[in-house]
């Protein structure tokens, strides 16, 4: 739209058509103004999405929450600590849904976060944790979380079902690791 009145702006100079071309001239100084304001707009929602994200790092790296990471499922049992499980589970949807109201920010699932919420919501799908607390609670729990492990693993390995299988299958595999180094930070 800027570019279609600067490109009339022209040709009304030429012709001395003063009165069109100061049409075309305020026409063009209100649309850069309006360019100027969405383009500030963007960058301010990304600003603020990039501040909660470091808010989120900071609560998953307190003292809180790293207690309930040592202590929400002892490796190699089929225990689960429901309270502290849904601690985690609902931080991890507080950035599943910093991730849904921000757009595409694609920073979110590539980091650090985004890895642990994949790998919490799988073992915790896969021992039947997630239903559990659905049941519990007779809500369904943990969707923002669930769209975003489905965005995660499209993003890890593309739409084939037999390569999201295969990348949860080797997760999986690893799951008694993952457990054994949460209970030591």
């Amino acid at each position: 739209m800027t570019l279609a009145s600067f490109v009339g702006l022209i040709p009304a100079l030429i012709c001395r058509s003063w009165d069109a071309a100061t049409t075309c001239a305020t026409l063009l100084v209100g649309l850069i103004a309006a360019d100027v304001v969405v383009w500030q707009g963007y960058l301010i929602k990304r600003q603020l999405a990039f501040s909660t994200y470091l808010d989120l790092d900071k609560e998953w790296n307190g003292t809180e929450l790293i207690e309930a990471r040592q202590t929400v499922h002892a490796p190699g049992s089929n225990e689960w600590n429901h309270s502290r499980l849904e601690g985690i589970l609902e931080f991890f949807e507080k950035l599943a849904s910093l991730f849904n109201l921000s757009g595409d920010m694609p920073f979110i699932y590539r980091s650090t976060l985004g890895w642990y919420a994949a790998h919490y919501f799988l073992f915790a799908r896969e021992h039947g944790q997630i239903q559990y607390l659905r049941d519990l609670w007779q809500d369904c729990l943990y969707e923002d979380l669930e769209g975003f492990y489905r965005l995660y693993i499209v993003n890890e390995v593309g739409h084939s079902r037999r390569a999201q299988r295969a990348w949860e299958t080797k997760r999986l595999a690893a799951e008694q690791k993952f457990w054994e180094q949460e209970c030591k930070d």
